[in-house]
């Protein structure tokens, strides 16, 4: 028999990239998670991981686990939620815009899972202030979002500079016109750049206007602008400028958790306890 304990400290492992990020998400030691991973190996009799450099990646038999690990852990959650009634069934809605969306939702979604397997998440991807129209309208259960003066009641998570965003290779001659790629009008982003720049008094062209990033990210990429990102969320390729580039400086950027008033579930609480969890750890890695 499989111990579920250990197959829940395996795909920890798998779901987190590494043994220390593994311990934390499943509240153990290092070397309890260890303990799980050398049992497994010898009841299995095959190397689950493989050392490459100063880690370890997955072995074939790993890769082979993972499939039957999530399903005896579903069927094990399952059990308990239709027999002893204990356990999360449900369903949360939930709200991220999409600048937040590729550093952050990955880990959110695999994390929860790992702990709640049988909740349905349904998840939005709009601009801050749209998500807190739909959270007060009780469309959605709860959103991550830029903290700003136009959206209430917000539960500040996250701290951090926000900065410039250029691709890495690009060459920014500092004295010329600064080339934009950003959101719209109502933007909050937007706003602190354009008062930032006409407080330093530099000229700007926008170059893109889209209230999504997946738009913004290939003008970036292609070196024909630089838009605005918290610190946290640059991606890979990217680089920030700053004072030493000839841009002004900008504000911090927090990031915040608005929650629908009343009768939150126990499904949308548990999952605010997962966006907190993650948010706080990037910030701290």
């Amino acid at each position: 028999m499989l111990d579920t304990d250990q197959l829940r400290s395996f795909l920890a492992i798998v779901d987190t990239g590494s043994f220390t990020r593994a311990a934390e998400r499943v509240n153990k030691t290092q070397s309890a998670i260890s303990m799980h991973i050398r049992r497994l190996e010898e009841q299995l009799g095959v190397e689950l991981f493989v050392k490459q450099g100063r880690g370890v990646r997955l072995s074939a038999s790993g890769e082979q686990l993972i499939d039957h690990a999530r399903a005896m852990l579903q069927a094990e959650a399952s059990a308990l939620a239709a027999i002893a009634g204990k356990g999360l069934t449900g369903r949360v809605r939930f709200g991220i815009p999409d600048d937040y969306a590729e550093p952050f939702l990955p880990a959110i979604l695999s994390n929860f899972r790992g702990r709640y397997p049988l909740v349905e998440i349904a998840v939005v991807c709009e601009s801050s202030v749209l998500l807190s129209e739909r959270v007060r309208s009780r469309d959605l259960d709860l959103a991550l979002v830029t903290d700003c003066a136009s959206i209430p009641e917000v539960e500040v998570i996250r701290e951090e500079p926000l900065v410039w965003i250029a691709h890495a290779p690009m060459k920014f001659p500092q004295g010329s016109v600064v080339p934009l790629a950003l959101g719209g009008p109502t933007c909050f982003w937007r706003q602190q750049a354009e008062t930032a720049l006409m407080k330093a008094g530099m000229d700007y062209r926008i170059v893109l206007v889209s209230n999504n990033y997946a738009a913004i990210s290939p003008i970036v990429d292609s070196g024909l602008a630089i838009t605005l990102l918290p610190l946290g969320a640059m991606r890979p390729g990217q680089r920030w400028l700053g004072e030493d580039d000839g841009l002004p400086k900008l504000p911090r950027s927090r990031m915040g958790l608005i929650r629908a008033p009343a009768n939150q579930t126990r499904e949308a609480r548990a999952l605010a306890d997962e966006i907190r969890s993650v948010v706080a750890m990037q910030q701290a890695a």
